[in-house]
């Protein structure tokens, strides 16, 4: 595996979670852009599973309809990410990974 990056279709504006979250000035909650740096990662290596979120630091919120590009970078056993818009960062954190079968 190398570094690499994709740029993510845009979370709809109709979403469902974004009637509560938050009424009248919604934001993409963490827990969906997590979701979606975890599917990227494992569509592209189908033999991996996250076995643990290490850590996830959300330091700027994401409008919906935005896109955002996902920059993956390895270590050994995990994977490191960074979510940005252009140049502001939204995110980042490093996943623990495993072989997939492996229990967790």
């Amino acid at each position: 595996m190398t570094d690499w990056e994709v740029k993510t279709a845009p979370f709809r504006q109709d979403h469902p979670c974004l009637a509560g979250h938050f009424p009248g000035n919604p934001i993409i909650p963490g827990t969906l852009i997590l979701d979606r740096v975890i599917d990227t990662l494992t569509q592209k290596y189908p033999n991996l599973v996250v076995s643990e979120v290490v850590s996830a630091k959300f330091l700027h919120p994401l409008k919906p309809g935005k896109h955002f590009t996902i920059v993956y970078r390895e270590k050994p056993g995990e994977m490191l990410f960074e979510c940005r818009t252009g140049d502001t960062p939204l995110s980042s954190g490093r996943l623990k990974l495993s072989p997939s079968g492996e229990p967790l």
